[in-house]
């Protein structure tokens, strides 16, 4: 992943030259300057957090509604390497991915508007690993009273056994389906879930 360029032509770097560009305004009374506020505005917002082009303009919509003034900004900062889709993803997808299976991650990312053959890749990326996934987040909910732990060991007892083998089948139901409501509402899909449910978080098999 790059990292941000701030760079510009006479100045060594951003924050400098809109402070430089904010002093000459003040000094000149002629008022701030759109396009300066502007980019100021959106440096601000992307040092916050990472965002997406479309994100990025929603918010920059809330001080102006010249269009043609956003462009300038956001051309400029991706030329710059300020804002980057690429690196909003992977941004994201690191924050959810040990919470939110795939479909809600794709539903998500879907919003804003980003290049077709960028979430095709993440999506097939996004398959190797979802079964895992599914199986930590089974774990940290569930594990502790199957005694399964991150790695697979397990520490169930003989009593807690007999437990569950004289559980009668709608008990055994009932239980199941609070764990496949609990994985699917997280966005994992079927096959997985049903996968890491009946197999009581077990290890994939290579």
């Amino acid at each position: 992943m790059s990292s941000k360029d701030s760079s510009t032509g006479g100045y060594s770097s951003l924050a400098e030259e809109l402070a430089a560009k904010a002093a000459d305004s003040k000094q000149q009374k002629s008022g701030v300057n759109q396009e300066v506020n502007l980019l100021a505005k959106a440096v601000a917002i992307l040092s916050a957090r990472e965002h997406s082009e479309k994100e990025l303009r929603q918010r920059l919509k809330r001080y102006t509604d010249d269009d043609a003034a956003i462009d300038i900004v956001v051309t400029r900062l991706q030329r710059e390497n300020w804002q980057s889709d690429e690196r909003f993803v992977e941004t994201f997808v690191q924050s959810k991915e040990h919470r939110w299976g795939n479909q809600k991650i794709l539903q998500a990312l879907s919003q804003h508007d980003l290049d077709n053959e960028q979430l095709s890749d993440l999506k097939e990326e996004l398959r190797d690993s979802e079964y895992q996934r599914a199986r930590e987040v089974w774990i940290k909910r569930f594990g502790a009273k199957y005694g399964v732990d991150m790695y697979g060991s397990q520490a169930i007892d003989d009593d807690f056994l007999d437990e569950v083998e004289q559980q009668d089948y709608q008990e055994q139901a009932k239980d199941k389906a609070k764990q496949i409501r609990f994985l699917a509402s997280r966005g994992f899909s079927a096959d997985v879930v049903y996968r890491v449910v009946n197999s009581r978080g077990a290890a994939e098999e290579d």
